[in-house]
């Protein structure tokens, strides 16, 4: 029995090992870089998260393959693109206030907002609920007023150069 040169042995695992490595080839990076310029597309046209455009995005990120080591950068995109397409929650109808010694009249104002908006929120009947709304409004409006003309304690409403 006769042993094969050792030139050709080496060559022959050379090329296995070719062929091997070309068939383990991470397609991660390909992809991520296609979902990436999809994604700089609809930036740059600056379509809205919610547009349906952006689930075709969300797929081409998703299919990166678990093991890639592009995954991490593909999970970055897609938290990115999920807090983007969730709702935003609503405005709350008054900010706290404050009441009590030391209350400016805009805090005193703001807590009889808040106060107002809470009755608003608990209201039973939409007859009830749409005159707060329209009190809670005006005081609102008397608020804006307060806060426009109100100065820090020690700055004065007179310009002192």
């Amino acid at each position: 029995m006769r042993i094969a040169h050792p030139r050709h042995s080496t060559a022959l695992l050379l090329m296995g090992l070719l062929v091997l490595s070309g068939c383990s080839k991470d397609p991660g990076p390909e992809q991520l870089a296609k979902a990436e310029g999809r994604y700089q597309a609809l930036i740059d046209q600056k379509v809205a998260p919610q547009d349906p455009a952006w689930a075709e995005v969300v797929a081409q990120f998703e299919a990166v393959p678990k093991d890639s080591k592009s995954r991490p950068e593909a999970e970055k995109r897609l938290a990115a693109l999920k807090a983007a397409r969730e709702k935003l929650p609503p405005r709350p109808l008054a900010r706290p206030g404050a009441t009590g010694p030391g209350a400016s009249e805009a805090d005193a104002k703001r807590a009889a907002c808040e106060s107002l908006a809470k009755k608003m929120g608990e209201a039973s009947t939409d007859t009830t609920r749409e005159m707060l709304r329209k009190v809670l409004q005006r005081c609102q409006a008397d608020l804006v007023q307060l806060e426009a003309s109100s100065h820090p304690p020690g700055e004065g409403s007179a310009d002192h150069h």
